[in-house]
């Protein structure tokens, strides 16, 4: 179960680092035209990105693999959204509010009791 857990957290850091990246690139860009388009996809970060992500879907089969599919996706997910969260305030400057924190700590508190829930059914 822990190796589980290990590779959900594996996969929502390359999966939110490659969106992160994209992000990043997108800054000041309106995306009006094809070639706007284009250049982006080109770029050495936006392909770097995409690597990441791929990357981020072998390492979730991985996970499939050690789990039931009923921990692995809420518990990869909830991972994926707390890291984008905190990606968005620290690099991003995204605004957070007190119903923001609580949203975190409802999803740290589901994480938890989906483990618990699977640690006592894997016994």
């Amino acid at each position: 179960m822990i190796k589980a857990v290990v590779f959900c957290l594996l996969y929502a850091i390359l999966n939110v680092t490659g969106a992160a990246l994209i992000k990043w690139k997108l800054k000041g860009r309106t995306l009006s035209a094809v070639n706007d388009w284009l250049k982006l996809l080109f770029e050495p970060q936006v392909i770097a990105a995409f690597a990441l992500i791929f990357l981020s879907m072998l390492v979730i089969f991985k996970a499939l693999s050690l789990a039931n599919f009923t921990f692995v996706i809420p518990v990869s997910a909830g991972i994926n959204f707390v890291l984008t969260v905190i990606a968005g305030y620290f690099i991003f400057k995204d605004s957070l509010n007190y119903i923001s924190f609580i949203g975190f700590a409802l999803i740290i508190s589901g994480i938890l009791l989906l483990s618990l829930n699977n640690t006592q059914h894997a016994q």
